[in-house]
């Protein structure tokens, strides 16, 4: 995974927040009774306006349940996926999740922009969460012990007044002889973090701040492209959805500005099938939660693919984020049901996965997810390392592969 903010916020660069209603169902039962199937609650932006990051994400959890159900499930039980949709809003997910609770559900796997919606009422209920973070410092705050994230916390969650970062941000672009930084942001509350904590810690490598450039609701990029011009900065990273990465990319090459372009989304199996967006993003570089194109791709990834082939109807390429983020969260409910013993209850899942401080998702991830220490820093590992990616042709082909230490970024 990605050493530095821009790997927190390559999902959440799509959310927006819409009214909805939200219904009062019943409170399901906190334990497993012996041997019977375990409900497993899944919420996702199915509609509404972020509804196309999220196309198909669930069969990155069906995929890891339906294998562990060909193995017996956990302890002899069989595991059920029952999925909701939120419709892409705040109160649309407070409905889904009492509606999955109603129906049983022992966890919830929350793949959406917006679990911050449900999160007061799961804990209240003490009802294991597990998601990625990318719509609020929720999932690292107390009283939320029942919330894992699969997602360091960096640039979400603030801890002692600050939000944090790793000092590879500024080494990769200093590598890349960036020394003017501009940046395009997605106008929501991570993304925003998640630059300001980029440009407080590139000064330490002596990269200034150029511009910082709000994604303007028109879409309409060529007055910050004139002004980046008009400054002379020579590297812009966007925090943004693909298209506005391919959007900056044509309008940069047609202003003749030699800017290189680090683009938090690039690594989508859309850009390869779009010859001209390809052509646009040429140069450009990313990063990957999983580089599933590698070469020789390490035996998790494998069996990644293999179960998305065997169980699913995936397409083939590469998975959307959110397929691999699901995929992911359903292994960690797996695993904090193994370790809750053979008839589990919500209160010994969150005991005893809140002690689990190596975490890696059967080896997917190279930094491993700390779910012990919860509410302090000790949450957030002290090194991470990981590649940035060059788009060459059809290929993501690594660029650089920087190790970085966590340092404090800007002020909450």
């Amino acid at each position: 995974m990605r050493a530095g903010p821009i790997g927190a916020v390559r999902i959440a660069v799509a959310l927006l927040s819409l009214a909805g209603a939200i219904t009062t169902l019943s409170a399901a039962p906190a334990s497993a009774s012996s041997k019977a199937p375990i409900i497993i609650g899944y919420i996702t932006d199915e509609t509404g306006a972020a509804s196309s990051t999220y196309i198909n994400a669930v069969q990155g959890a069906q995929a890891r349940i339906d294998a562990q159900n060909a193995i017996g499930g956990v302890d002899g039980h069989k595991l059920e996926l029952v999925a909701e949709d939120d419709q892409s809003t705040p109160t649309g997910n407070s409905t889904a999740a009492r509606l999955l609770v109603s129906k049983g559900a022992f966890g919830i796997i929350e793949d959406n922009s917006g679990a911050f919606g449900s999160s007061r009422y799961l804990n209240q209920l003490g009802v294991p969460v597990v998601g990625a973070s990318v719509d609020g410092p929720e999932w690292g705050e107390q009283p939320n012990t029942n919330m894992f994230s699969i997602v360091d916390l960096y640039s979400t969650t603030p801890f002692n007044g600050y939000y944090y970062t790793y000092s590879s941000s500024g080494a990769e672009l200093k590598a890349l002889h960036v020394t003017k930084l501009a940046q395009v942001v997605f106008n929501i509350s991570s993304a925003i973090n998640a630059a300001n904590t980029i440009f407080a810690q590139a000064k330490s490598y002596g990269v200034s701040d150029c511009l910082d450039a709000l994604l303007p609701s028109s879409g309409n990029l060529n007055p910050t492209v004139l002004q980046m011009k008009q400054l002379g900065c020579n590297g812009v990273e966007v925090l943004s959805v693909l298209s506005t990465c391919i959007t900056l990319a044509n309008d940069l090459k047609q202003a003749d500005v030699k800017a290189k372009l680090i683009c938090a989304t690039g690594y989508d199996q859309t850009l390869l099938n779009q010859p001209s967006a390809l052509a646009a993003m040429q140069g450009t570089y990313t990063t990957a939660i999983l580089n599933v194109l590698a070469k020789n791709p390490p035996p998790p990834v494998k069996l990644l693919l293999a179960r998305l082939k065997k169980y699913t109807s995936f397409s083939g390429g590469i998975p959307s984020d959110n397929i691999e983020y699901s995929y992911i969260a359903a292994d960690t409910m797996i695993n904090g049901l193994k370790l809750a013993g053979a008839n589990p209850t919500r209160k010994a899942f969150i005991t005893n996965l809140r002690k689990v401080s190596n975490y890696t998702a059967e080896g997917l991830l190279t930094t491993p997810i700390i779910f012990s220490h919860f509410g302090t820093l000790g949450m957030i590992p002290k090194k991470s390392c990981g590649p940035l990616l060059e788009i060459k042709g059809k290929d993501f082909v690594p660029a650089l592969n920087v190790c970085g230490t966590l340092v404090k970024g800007s002020k909450a």
